[in-house]
């Protein structure tokens, strides 16, 4: 926020003897515009590694699946009952654990499995069932038969199968950054036109006391507010015109309150109190 900062002690000699915030207190947690395009832009860098890594995982799980053609019928056919059998264990182990019952002496299949919580694994393992440990048996008795070659191309599935369902909530969770980011982006561009109207305009920034005076006088601090004429609107009843002056599009009434804030600081920075010929007398 270095720009914003400037600006502000720009404007701050004629702010302080009134008593009135920083522009960096007024904008709140609406970030600059610059700071938003570079959480986007490293949102899009972040995106596209992530994407990569899924693609090479997903590649070299194909592979893994073309190297167990080379297998022989039995070797197959014990890799899929191995891994039928840690899937079904895994199964039972959290239908169990989510309804509170008993899941059975679980060390085998926290060693090959994704029960890596600690305080989990000890429930688990503290516990016993007959499902559970006829499972675990089940499990234990095919590991046994397993060969080298079978050994191996469970684990790098398994470990590949792990590293795509990272990757996948990790693009997953992009999502409302995104969002959120956007989302800000025009207030965002609100708040910077209105630290430059602060630094260059002759009013500066008015105490945030005669600002709430002023929405209770011209729409009873209503930032929905829309004057039986229906020309006025929104907090500080903006007629479009003047709305489209400072930035604005569509319908003052229906902008977020962070933008009818910042519209309505770059108007008065500029103009001072006069757009309110009756209210604004709370802004002196």
């Amino acid at each position: 926020m270095i720009l914003v900062t400037a600006l502000a002690v720009t404007a701050g000699w004629r702010a302080l003897s009134a008593s009135a915030v920083t522009v960096d207190e007024l904008r709140g947690h609406i970030p600059t515009g610059d700071q938003l395009r570079d959480e986007l832009d490293e949102l899009d860098t972040l995106r596209a590694h992530l994407l990569s890594e899924l693609t090479a995982a997903e590649t070299e799980l194909a592979d893994v699946f073309v190297e167990r053609d080379s297998l022989n019928d039995e070797q197959r056919a014990l890799t899929a009952e191995i891994e039928a059998a840690t899937e079904n264990l895994r199964r039972v182990a959290v239908e169990n654990f989510v309804t509170g019952g008993t899941v059975g002496n679980l060390q085998f299949f926290a060693s090959v499995g994704e029960a890596s919580d600690l305080s989990w694994r000890q429930h688990l393992v503290r516990n016993h069932a007959g499902s559970s440990e006829v499972a675990t048996t089940r499990l234990r008795g095919l590991r046994e038969q397993a060969d080298d070659d079978v050994d191996e191309t469970i684990e790098r599935a398994e470990h590949l199968r792990s590293d795509i369902r990272g990757l996948e909530i990790a693009l997953a969770g992009l999502a409302p950054r995104q969002t959120e980011a956007e989302r800000l982006l025009p207030l965002a561009a609100a708040w910077d036109r209105a630290a430059i109207a602060i630094s260059e305009g002759p009013y500066g920034v008015a105490p945030a006391d005669k600002w709430a005076a002023l929405r209770r006088c011209e729409s009873t601090d209503n930032y929905a507010a829309i004057s039986p004429s229906g020309i006025y609107r929104g907090a500080y009843q903006f007629d479009v015109p003047t709305w489209q002056t400072v930035g604005g599009s569509g319908d003052p009434a229906a902008a977020p309150p962070e933008e009818q804030d910042a519209r309505a600081r770059e108007l008065y920075a500029r103009r001072g109190h006069a757009p309110w010929p009756v209210c604004g007398s709370h802004l002196r």
